[in-house]
């Protein structure tokens, strides 16, 4: 692989001639804003629905399933399409199915079954436009470009979010539940609007007719690049690790922020937004000045920066007891753990657009978004469960020195050193 370092800027500024991949960002960004109403908006509709906070945990599993059944098919009919055809038809359908949630709910004709057949729906669209994403932007960008694009993406992307959660309570005090929805589905409808007018080169659909055994060939051919290729197994482990490590943050926040910190929900949001601007200022960073590092050695300081910040969670609350100090600290703390998050992602998706050919990036980016979401569950479950026999301090302060020795493996990877220079 070639050299990352390079004397010629590759920054935000180089970002800015190309104007599809601009679009596509705006266009993702206008989308996520939607996003961030919806999970606020759907939460308060449950809730008026049901009364049930089963059926609100009940709903997000089934958001998950289609992406981990799914995935590796979509992956497969994504290089065979156009990209940005399935762009313009996931968010098209995206916005359908919420516009659906929105005319239901203002009617009084929603029933707890319509939700999770929508969002079933909704998600199985999302399995096939998230390889889409990652398989469009070679074709957008020249290659000494994908790390700047996939950090600078990072930032975009949650600031919208941000803004999103920030405005959530207004825009349903304002225009309701139903109109938070239908604000949400204009959203993904303005999205595939502006990905028309994308150009995309080489953006050609496969002329041979896909049959059974053309599909499993084709998904078999995925499979063996990874299988082939143990730096690219690596990188999706490391997509995974990322899942899994974060997970406990957010399944034990509220028995931290309670127990540890003594304090109520106003410092639940706070260490949320620290996290948030953590990681949109990471991704600026990484997409201002990444471009002078190895990708080695972002991903080992990434790794190594998260797991000295993941341990430190430890003292908040224990070694410091006063509580305004300790509530200082772990904002502190959550906005280096959000920086550290793309200067590990921004270069894993950079190595994996890199050493991918792009007739099977599809397949290989569903594979690494069906890994990564497997590990989500999976990590929140087991953190869940040692809780029950461990402090919330001894389980932040284990992840933290796992992360470290991982980071510290990867220091001593002469491999992957040499694949990610």
């Amino acid at each position: 692989m070639e050299t990352v370092v390079t004397n010629k800027k590759n920054g935000i500024v180089e970002l800015l001639p190309h104007k599809s991949y601009v679009t596509l960002v705006f266009a993702n960004v206008i989308s996520r804003f939607g996003d961030s109403l919806d999970s606020i908006a759907f939460g308060w509709m449950v809730y008026i629905l049901t009364g049930s906070k089963l059926l609100l945990g009940t709903l997000l599993a089934v958001n998950a399933i289609p992406n981990i059944l799914f995935s590796a098919f979509a992956g497969v009919l994504v290089d065979r399409l156009k990209k940005k055809t399935v762009l313009i038809v996931g968010y098209t359908g995206r916005g359908i199915m919420v516009s659906i949630i929105a005319f239901l709910f203002m009617t009084k004709l929603l029933r707890p079954w319509h939700l999770f057949v929508i969002t079933f729906i909704n998600s199985t669209f999302e399995s096939f436009t998230s390889p889409a994403q990652s398989a469009i932007l070679p074709l957008l960008l020249p290659k000494e470009l994908f790390l700047a694009a996939s950090s600078i993406s990072t930032s975009a992307y949650k600031f919208a979010e941000l803004i999103g959660l920030g405005a959530a309570g207004i825009i349903i005090a304002i225009f309701g539940i139903s109109g938070a929805f239908f604000i949400d589905g204009a959203t993904f409808f303005i999205g595939a609007i502006l990905i028309l007018f994308i150009k995309v080169k080489s953006d050609i659909s496969s002329a041979s007719k896909l049959t059974l055994n053309s599909y499993f060939d084709e998904f078999k051919e995925g499979f063996s690049f990874i299988k082939n290729n143990k730096l690219l197994r690596t990188t999706i482990i490391l997509f995974a690790l990322i899942n899994l490590f974060l997970s406990p943050v957010g399944v034990m926040l509220p028995a931290f922020v309670s127990e540890n910190l003594k304090s109520g929900t106003e410092m639940l949001s706070t260490l949320g937004i620290s996290l948030t601007i953590g990681m949109i200022l990471g991704g600026f960073l990484v997409a201002q000045f990444g471009s002078r590092f190895k990708i080695s050695t972002l991903i080992i300081l990434g790794f190594f920066s998260l797991g000295i910040n993941y341990a430190l969670l430890c003292i908040p609350g224990n070694v410091i007891t006063n509580t305004t100090l300790s509530c200082i600290l772990a904002s502190v703390l959550f906005g280096l753990i959000g920086l550290s998050v793309p200067v590990i992602s921004s270069p894993v998706s950079t190595y994996l657009l890199n050493v991918t050919p792009r007739e099977i990036l599809g397949r290989v980016s569903a594979v690494v978004g069906m890994v990564s979401m497997c590990a989500l569950p999976l990590g929140s479950a087991a953190s869940g469960v040692v809780s029950e026999y461990v402090s919330i301090s001894v389980l932040f302060g284990a992840m933290g020195i796992v992360i470290i020795l991982i980071s510290l493996s990867l220091v001593f990877n002469k491999k992957f050193r040499q694949a990610t220079e």
